[in-house]
């Protein structure tokens, strides 16, 4: 009970700051760089936001990517991708850095109990970067069903149908926002994990972004290579260990698993622990409460 008190303390001050309204907003924005169409005649591809003014609505009606749910299924394709571990850091590193610099740390930490505290501001931090990104997903959502024809505006064959909503089409956008929610908070974690020997908000945003680059940069790598050499195969393989891989969970069958399925919950399972035993752990070596 006194934990779930400490969670809804820390709960509010993750999402009521300015930082979690700023991360909504950016996602909001960075999900209209996702893929709309592409257009074979000129190579050329087309974010959605460029959808907004480079095609006229007779087009638009003839072809389905053009389908609200389609554009929202590709919002996470875009520069989200690259900026994320930045977006979900702001609503806890507005609250806690600020809770570490002016000295309050040590109170609320004796007041609330090392472990308690500790737990509380993963879980805050976790779900109140999940929360960020599911809140601007939900917005981009709803600005592409006012912009946008519906899928089923479109009339498709009982196929393409099978192939795109097998559960139907709000059972998809429910997917979706799961799968926001659950890259945003697993995307924190790398932020987190600095807050706990570094206090300078700059470093706990930047540092994680380039180091997820990096990371995001060499998966791909060795996604590509694989292809040139003819292993087919080499994206299931490599696809559970990508920083984007907590999206794939919703979409997990847990009675027909795959051995790429269970690689993905596993690496994640293990990623989290490892980041939080570590902050624990370098938060318990300190002699100054966290100060």
């Amino acid at each position: 009970m006194k934990y779930l008190r400490t969670l809804r303390q820390d709960l509010n001050k993750t999402v009521i700051n300015a930082g979690f309204i700023g991360a909504a907003l950016m996602t909001c924005l960075l999900a209209f760089t996702g893929n709309a169409y592409r257009d074979d005649s000129n190579d050329k591809s087309y974010s959605i936001l460029e959808a907004f003014f480079s095609f006229d609505r007779k087009f638009v009606e003839t072809h389905d990517s053009f389908s609200s749910y389609r554009l929202f299924c590709n919002g996470l394709s875009g520069y989200i991708s690259m900026f994320i571990p930045i977006i979900v850091a702001f609503p806890f590193m507005v609250s806690f850095c600020a809770e570490r610099n002016n000295g309050l740390i040590r109170f609320t930490i004796t007041r609330a109990g090392k472990l308690r505290y500790y737990l509380s501001k993963f879980a805050a931090s976790f779900i109140g970067g999940g929360l960020a990104v599911l809140l601007g997903m939900a917005i981009f959502g709803i600005i592409l069903r006012f912009s946008f024809p519906t899928f089923m505006s479109y009339d498709p064959d009982p196929e393409t149908l099978k192939w795109s909503l097998p559960d139907g089409e709000a059972v998809g956008v429910i997917k979706v926002l799961l799968s926001s929610f659950l890259y945003g908070a697993f995307s924190t974690l790398p932020a987190f994990f600095l807050s706990s020997f570094c206090k300078n908000p700059y470093i706990i945003t930047c540092l994680p972004f380039m180091l997820v680059y990096v990371w995001n940069t060499a998966m791909n790598k060795i996604i590509f290579h694989g292809y040139e050499t003819g292993d087919w195969e080499v994206y299931n393989k490599v696809a559970p260990f990508q920083p984007d891989s907590p999206m794939r969970i919703v979409s997990i069958n847990f009675s027909e698993m795959t051995a790429a399925d269970r690689n993905t919950l596993i690496f994640n399972g293990v990623y989290l622990a490892v980041l939080l035993a570590g902050f624990i752990l370098i938060m318990n070596l300190r002699t100054d409460k966290g100060n």
